[in-house]
């Protein structure tokens, strides 16, 4: 079945678009090292509004999709596009991390795919991409008018969000297995993997995730962290960096068992 950026609700239209555009076409969270079956169950962590879930269920109709969304107005959206496309599976209220806990995200309901539980410094990180990844004039007017555009858009809402670690989510909801674990939550995704308990490792068959990692700051080491942690697990790890993310924090980390099951 296809999914149409048309039948795909949003929050702000430019995140719609570029999330359709990430997800569907440039198939991100998907390339060829990574492979769904017939009926795969797949943990969409940071699923904000649904466009990966949504993605899954154009590729695999007959997916389970377990969709874990902590903000409560992004939350809704997701829920009104799982239903709409009568994707099966549950839509868990919280987000996940290495314990039990509720903590301040900030939200911005302008640019929610950047919203975050990190440092205001990593707040001004999240700026400082998008505006590195806007090409504008040399003028004093746009540079104003981008000035303007990011301040609307990082308008700033303080949200408190439950967090729990994946283990306990397992534990009350059963899987025999985990296809593909999908990882996108603004530098929390070490703390994602870290509420894993090694029981449940042996579910996990693959692994498709974003991971921050920034020289000098507060993540520099973090994308070789995360693959040695994953092959020390027996995963076979490629890293990557798109070339439109160059010279940025944000690099792809994609992780299949060994040996290859399903």
């Amino acid at each position: 079945m296809t999914i149409a950026l048309a039948d795909v609700e949003g929050l702000n239209q430019h995140e719609t678009e570029f999330l359709y555009d990430e997800i569907f076409t440039r198939r991100a969270y998907l390339p060829e090292a990574l492979h769904l079956p017939e009926a795969p169950v797949v943990f969409d962590v940071g699923a904000n509004i649904g466009m990966f879930t949504l993605f899954v269920r154009s590729e695999r109709p007959g997916a389970t999709v377990h969709s874990f969304e902590p903000v409560p107005p992004v939350r809704d959206i997701l829920c009104r596009n799982r239903e709409r496309h009568a994707v099966a599976g549950l839509v868990h209220p919280y987000g996940l991390a290495e314990a039990e806990q509720e903590v301040e995200f900030t939200h911005y309901p302008g640019y929610s795919t950047m919203s975050t539980r990190s440092t205001l410094a990593d707040t001004e990180a999240e700026r400082a991409f998008v505006r590195g990844q806007v090409r504008t004039a040399d003028l004093p007017e746009a540079e104003r008018m981008l000035d303007e555009l990011l301040a609307f858009r990082f308008r700033e809402e303080k949200v408190t969000c439950r967090l729990r670690p994946l283990s306990a989510v397992l534990d009350e909801h059963p899987v025999d297995r985990i296809d593909l674990l999908k990882i996108d939550v603004q530098r929390g995704e070490r703390e994602v993997l870290r509420g894993l308990e090694d029981r449940h490792w042996p579910l996990v068959r693959q692994i498709a995730m974003e991971v921050h990692d920034s020289p000098g700051g507060s993540t520099a080491g973090r994308l070789r962290a995360v693959a040695d942690e994953l092959e020390r697990r027996g995963f076979d790890v490629l890293t990557e960096q798109e070339d439109r993310y160059a010279g940025t924090d944000r690099h792809s980390v994609f992780a299949v068992a060994e040996p290859r099951r399903g």
